[in-house]
């Protein structure tokens, strides 16, 4: 087991930079950290989340979550969680041991921005958007529905999706077909903030965010020692050659996760726990009374008692505290306010108390587990909260509706670019350089309509592909194109998607 020495973990280098950075000089490396704050705060894909699903898909009132509000949420308590750990250090007096005096700020910064920006990459409609990406390419790119049901097809797709004998180039195509099947939000984001944005973070920033450590093209079986750090791709083939620089200068062996990480998502799991029940109320699902019933039945369903246990500590302290609050707030203002202080207090801490006591495999990034994955009463009360917004929010017929339509929403403008995919490449080519191809009218239209820093990012990516196959050009070619129309579609926002859907659908 390798030393702790953050110093040498929290690296400030990013991939592109032309300013020297004296590692000795702390005030230029927290300088280094700052401006990462200032690229992410400020770029487009922050603010784009303010219109982005947290639970209830174009929504209204203004009080339920958005993704924003959420990432804000998460934010805060990743910084707690953080602050926390180094509470219990100082008192320890382990910050010199571990290489963090001279690294306060840098932890707690990293932390914060990842939870930020852990949901970036998630396309409208969220987890239904992600369901509606896959299954749409999934039938696109199955080779027996499209060699038997569908003439229009051309050669470059009938190379990059016809198996033979596994040669490289077979290998090749059954990589980037499953990639490109696996749209996933997580890995999405990273390639937005490295490939699209190019916000050109640090490589600790970066490697803050990747909550999975899985390609989404890996076809190989996964060492059982990392089956959670691999239940989901964390990064698609395009991103690869930077995933391995990354794990590089950081440090970290195959499939292990950049320690600050795990806070991460230990924040993110505290705060969707509590806000999707706040929400819920809020939209009038459920009163607060019903919700303390839903919370008592689940918590006795795991076998833990009702009195002098950590719900009583939570939960029903939190709705004792409604009358004797002196304040004027509405009874569910006061319930989830208190509700909120006392189990991010408590699962924090404990979170806090998990990353310090299992630190030597988080800081390897070989710790197979979430914070808050464990027996102990707090993971119950966490799945206790999830459970009852699973059984009695997510299934709420409301919800269900507003999730079918962003399904379809998703899938339809799919539908409608999917002119651009059927062109040979040759005249695909012809027609991104000239902006026009007299063959292709509607295609045209439709390549005009794509943003240019998503267009920026394939004429780049086709601009590095180095081989002279030209079957091997076609497989990859057809795979950045590919990735193009997934860059768009995933990147509107819930309300851009549905206006652009009821423009192409609009009858006269």
């Amino acid at each position: 087991m390798s030393k702790i020495d953050f110093r040498q973990k929290l690296n400030f280098l990013r991939k592109y930079s032309d300013y020297n950075v004296d590692a000795k000089n702390e005030e230029q490396v927290n300088r280094q950290f700052e401006s990462d704050r200032g690229r992410i705060i400020n770029s487009a894909a922050i603010r784009r989340l303010q219109q982005k699903t947290q639970v209830f898909p174009l929504e209204q009132n203004a009080a339920v979550r958005s993704r924003l509000t959420h990432s804000l949420e998460v934010q805060q308590i990743g910084r707690f969680i953080a602050k926390t750990v180094i509470s219990q250090l100082k008192k320890k007096k382990l910050l010199a041991t571990y290489g963090l005096s001279e690294r306060l700020d840098a932890f707690e910064s990293l932390i914060e921005m990842a939870c930020l920006m852990h949901d970036i990459g998630n396309p409208p409609f969220g987890h239904f958007g992600e369901a509606a990406i896959k299954s749409w390419f999934s039938t696109l790119l199955d080779a027996e529905f499209v060699s038997t049901k569908s003439k229009a097809i051309d050669q470059c797709q009938i190379n990059f999706l016809q198996l033979t004998n596994e040669s490289n180039k077979d290998l090749l195509r059954r990589q980037l077909r499953i990639d490109l099947c696996q749209f996933e939000g997580n890995a999405q984001g990273l390639r937005m903030i490295h490939q699209l944005l190019k916000l050109n973070l640090t490589y600790a920033q970066i490697g803050s965010i990747l909550k999975y450590t899985k390609g989404a093209y890996q076809l190989d079986k996964i060492p059982k020692d990392f089956d959670y750090l691999t239940k989901k791709p964390g990064y698609y083939w395009s991103e690869d050659s930077f995933i391995k620089e990354l794990y590089r200068r950081l440090d970290m062996k195959p499939y292990c996760r950049f320690p600050l990480s795990y806070i991460m998502e230990a924040a993110d799991d505290i705060s969707y726990c509590i806000a999707d029940l706040d929400d819920a109320v809020e939209k009038g699902i459920f009163s607060v009374d019903k919700l303390l019933e839903y919370l008592r039945q689940g918590w006795l369903e795991t076998g833990k008692k009702a009195k002098g246990d950590l719900f009583e500590q939570t939960v029903e302290k939190a709705y004792k505290s409604i009358n004797h609050n002196e304040t004027r707030r509405s009874k569910q203002d006061q319930f989830f306010m208190y509700l909120r202080v006392n189990i991010i207090s408590k699962l924090a801490s404990y979170s806090a108390h998990r990353f310090i006591k299992h630190l030597a495999e988080i800081y390897a990034g070989s710790f197979n587990s979430a914070l808050l994955e464990d027996k102990s009463d707090e993971h119950h009360l966490l799945e206790v909260l999830k459970g009852v917004a699973y059984k009695h929010v997510f299934t709420h017929p409301e919800v269900e509706q507003l999730e079918l339509q962003g399904y379809r929403i998703i899938s339809g403008l799919l539908n409608f670019y999917r002119p651009l995919l059927l062109m040979p490449r040759a005249d695909f080519t012809q027609l991104y350089q000239d902006k026009y191809h007299k063959k292709y009218f509607i295609e045209t239209r439709l390549l005009h309509k794509l943003s240019t820093k998503h267009c920026l990012a394939y004429g780049e990516a086709i601009e590095g592909i180095c081989t002279t196959d030209e079957t091997e050009k076609d497989i990859l070619e057809f795979y950045y194109r590919a990735r193009l129309i997934q860059d768009y579609i995933s990147g509107m926002t819930d309300h851009y998607a549905y206006q652009e859907y009821r423009k192409f659908t609009v009858k006269n």
